[in-house]
């Protein structure tokens, strides 16, 4: 470890001597809440200092907490948002009023927390947490919307007391971590449910719903449900059958209607704290761009698309909206981890015109040797890059899989 942050690049050294789930998997976790506690303790408890929503789930997490922010932030209140994993720099984790903190804030906060790094010895998500509650606490946030990692109840940010809990969805992920049924992951997510602080719930299924009720209702805590919306989408349109509305969004995926839904529900749930008019609200979600990753157009001219599925549910949905859009040549190409990818995943990709595989770095990665020859799927390198994509110019294609594949994806489209 460098003796002083003074510069971005001693920052991008340590984080490189750190274990991160994204190369080595469960290794890097950390299934205790104590270093974390201890770490934020010596720190004067920087979380305690903010007001903050406090978001899980399998799917949607991320889209919500980008949801939420954008919401509050233009109903005027400053914002803090804290997501991963990052796309392309370490520093897009950390937003505030919906923007990357700066290198020179970034290492300024390294710098403040040099001194106990040696003595928590913590992962790189728990270090990447205590920065983000440091920031917040710095920067005076109105309001601080916190994503969690994986998982809930042990997860570094739950750590929070947050003003209102949010679970989007429950599917398989995680399983060698999480439990290998939907009742095991639930639990895990229903543990950031807290004592009397309202929790909001998208769409589970029944065995994962009656876990959740359960929790929250040991907790005294009020549940709501994205359901009692009755969210839909139709044409990139999403209505709420409360306030009786229908909004004209960018979103390709139906799915988003129930993350708006449920961000609907947050605001309302803390309207006393923290009003925002349903202008603010219809405002908010119009004008949004999407978040980076999710069903992100990649090249300006070819119908070229990025969206990150690591599961079998996003996978799923990715999949059935590209087949719903109208461009006849669809073409898939997918980069995952070999504890992510599975034979249900894979035999969906069929119907495509042409499928890649392209292998990532790291010990998760998967590899073609593990795909089905049936599936007649074409490894790429970075050396046939430009030539396949050259073939593909008239294709809609989707990057799919892994978030890490994102940072390869955009080095490509630079080249086109």
């Amino acid at each position: 470890m460098p003796k002083e942050f003074r510069h971005i690049k001693d920052v991008e050294r340590y984080l490189l001597t750190l274990p991160k789930f994204s190369m080595v998997g469960a290794k890097a976790a950390n299934f205790s809440l104590s270093r974390v506690k201890n770490f934020l303790q010596e720190m004067g408890n920087p979380h305690k200092n903010f007001p903050s929503i406090h978001v899980a789930g399998t799917n949607g997490k991320g889209t919500v907490c980008y949801l939420l922010e954008a919401t509050y932030r233009r109903a005027g209140y400053k914002t803090g948002l804290f997501t991963s994993p990052h796309l392309i720099s370490f520093n897009e984790r950390f937003r505030i009023l919906g923007k990357p903190i700066s290198d020179k804030k970034l290492v300024a906060l390294f710098a403040q927390v040099s001194s106990l790094l040696d003595t928590y010895k913590l992962t790189y998500f728990e270090l990447s947490t205590v920065i983000v509650f440091t920031l917040f606490d710095h920067e005076f946030v109105d309001i601080a919307i916190i994503e969690t990692g994986l998982g809930g109840r042990l997860d570094a940010t739950n750590v929070l007391l947050p003003l209102l809990s949010v679970i989007t969805s429950i599917s398989y992920d995680h399983t060698d971590i999480l439990g290998e049924d939907l009742t095991s992951i639930a639990w895990e997510k229903a543990g950031i449910i807290k004592k009397k602080v309202p929790c909001i719930i998208g769409k589970v299924p029944n065995e994962a719903y009656k876990v959740i009720e359960e929790r929250a209702f040991k907790q005294n805590a009020p549940l709501f449900e994205a359901e009692q919306l009755n969210p839909s989408f139709s044409k990139k349109n999403i209505a709420l059958s409360e306030p009786n509305i229908t909004l004209k969004t960018s979103f390709f995926e139906p799915v988003n209607a129930w993350n708006v839904a449920m961000t609907y529900q947050s605001i309302q749930c803390l309207k006393d704290q923290f009003p925002v008019s349903e202008e603010d609200f219809v405002a908010a979600i119009e004008e949004f761009p999407g978040v980076p990753g999710r069903f992100e157009r990649m090249h300006p001219t070819f119908p070229w698309y990025f969206s990150g599925s690591h599961n079998t549910e996003g996978i799923t949905s990715t999949i059935k909206t590209v087949k719903s859009l109208k461009n006849k040549r669809k073409v898939i190409v997918i980069g995952m981890m070999k504890d992510k990818i599975s034979k249900e995943i894979l035999n969906q990709t069929l119907g495509f015109a042409d499928r890649f595989f392209y292998k990532l770095e790291g010990d998760r990665a998967a590899s073609l040797a593990g795909i089905p020859s049936h599936l007649h799927m074409k490894a790429i390198y970075d050396g046939d890059v430009e030539y396949m994509l050259s073939e593909l110019k008239t294709s809609l294609v989707i990057f799919t899989g892994s978030f890490y594949f994102y940072s390869i994806v955009k080095d490509w489209m630079s080249r086109m």
